[in-house]
């Protein structure tokens, strides 16, 4: 997970709803809806009338380089526009987990230096920002491609996001093609995607050629400027969950309406909704692999 800055979402809170009005107008979906999608498709009316039921709290975590200004906060706000009963805890560490667990949250949201994980005590199952940051992101491009099934996905950076993103695009049927600056990470992922889904991951000889041959294109990268103008055509997708984004400015401006990119946003959609089918009793399939995507 990409250590984030009080200046990556200083704001986010305030602009919620025209965030809303604007993936509407990029996938068809509102935030809750994009969650939804990633999680399984399952009907979101149902979801809507349902997350004020669900409790979650955010507790803040000091250790490590401590508490992000504004984090828990910022994540409480999303978790109250999807709809969910969500509060942040009144201390930190174990301290808050005691009082997230003394007021019956169903779901606890915490993030140290290394991970952002939604804990679901009861069920003793645990959603990791990771994974459901990528399943977002890979449902948003689902959304703008009208379907995923037989189409050619790029992704760019094999960690931990890279890898979550093959797992989802793979699972929605596309055909993936891996680079990364490392070509031995980018092996390795195609290896453990053989092995896990006994499915061909196409490795990408180098950055230029595969952006030129790619419409559908996943930024799991932590680099800017990485997509360039020259890499758009009419059409392109281009989702980036990766902090920076890696599209340059000019590049965004000729995708226009055909680029999704949030520092938190959709991560956490994902969660609170993969965290309530958990709760319901319909979570999404485990693959024997951990937390970084490497066969366990």
């Amino acid at each position: 997970m990409t250590r984030l800055t009080t200046d990556d979402i200083e704001g986010i809170r305030a602009r919620l709803v025209e965030y809303d009005r604007q993936l509407v107008s990029v996938t068809g979906r509102t935030l809750l809806g994009i969650g939804v999608w990633a999680s399984g498709r399952e009907d979101e009316g149902r979801l809507h009338r349902l997350a004020p039921g669900i409790k979650m709290a955010v507790v803040p975590i000091r250790s490590g380089l401590g508490v992000i200004s504004g984090f828990a906060e910022t994540v409480c706000g999303i978790l109250l526009h999807l709809g969910f009963d969500a509060t942040t805890a009144g201390c930190s560490d174990v301290a808050g987990f005691a009082d997230a667990l003394d007021m019956g949250a169903q779901v606890i949201l915490a993030a140290d230096d290394d991970r952002f994980v939604a804990f679901c005590p009861r069920q003793g199952r645990t959603v990791d920002n990771s994974r459901a940051t990528a399943g977002g992101f890979v449902a948003g491009l689902d959304l703008m491609a009208g379907g995923l099934d037989g189409k050619g996905v790029l992704v760019l950076g094999c960690g931990p996001v890279g890898r979550w993103a093959v797992e989802a695009l793979l699972m929605r049927k596309a055909r993936v093609c891996v680079v990364d600056r490392v070509e031995e990470k980018a092996g390795d992922l195609a290896r453990w995607a053989r092995n896990a889904f006994q499915m061909n991951v196409q490795v990408g000889p180098d950055l230029e050629q595969a952006l030129s041959t790619h419409d559908l294109i996943v930024d799991a990268t932590n680099a800017a400027d990485v997509i360039h103008a020259r890499h758009v055509t009419a059409d392109t997708r281009v989702t980036a969950p990766g902090m920076p984004c890696g599209v340059t400015l000019h590049a965004r401006e000729k995708l226009a309406g055909r680029i999704l990119h949030d520092p938190l946003q959709i991560g956490v959609a994902a969660m609170a909704c993969e965290a309530m089918r958990i709760i319901l009793g319909n979570p999404l399939p485990v693959h024997p692999t951990d937390h970084d995507g490497k066969s366990a």
